[in-house]
């Protein structure tokens, strides 16, 4: 990623012609989040071989808290196979922030809730946990439950209602 900063830091010194800039903002939970994502027409060889790498993409994110006044910023660098006419810079700034929305939608889920990150199984056993985690997961997901933590607690305490929202078991034993 040090070759596509490198490209970016060149390009505010002189952009390219045909370079695609735009800038949009949301508003969030009592904050302002405001976007700017930049995209050349062309990648130039970078150092590596990067056959698949169309379009390169930079995003900046500004979050400001209405409340407390405090500012955040952070840039973002990708690489697409997309060609230019198939996605413009507005269109790959927003791929970026759908692949955050599922980080923050499923492997948030994962280590905070699952507490995946401190799981000592190893090998087998912890491919196994981990495709049963899955599972679980897609289940909440499918029927659109939005309180998995709640849902999860549920299961822990009674887990015949775990298999009641599989429909495996449904009269009381």
């Amino acid at each position: 990623m040090e070759a596509v900063e490198w490209l970016f830091a060149c390009l505010d010194e002189h952009p390219l012609p045909g370079e695609s800039i735009v800038q949009w903002e949301e508003l969030r939970d009592g904050e302002v989040w405001r976007y700017r994502a930049s995209a050349p027409p062309h990648v130039p060889p970078l150092g590596w071989d990067s056959p698949f790498a169309r379009q390169a993409v930079r995003l900046e994110r500004w979050v400001w808290h209405k409340r407390s006044k405090q500012q955040r910023y952070s840039v973002h660098y990708a690489l697409s196979s997309l060609r230019p006419e198939a996605a413009g810079a507005r269109r790959l700034g927003e791929l970026m922030r759908q692949r955050w929305g599922v980080e923050n939608r499923n492997f948030w889920v994962r280590d905070v809730l699952l507490r995946e990150d401190h799981a000592q199984a190893r090998g087998a056993l912890a491919f196994n946990l981990c495709a049963l985690r899955a599972f679980v997961l897609n289940c909440l997901n499918y029927r659109k439950v939005q309180a998995k933590k709640a849902a999860l607690e549920a299961f822990s305490f009674n887990p015949l209602s775990a298999l009641r929202f599989l429909g495996l078991h449904t009269k009381d034993v």
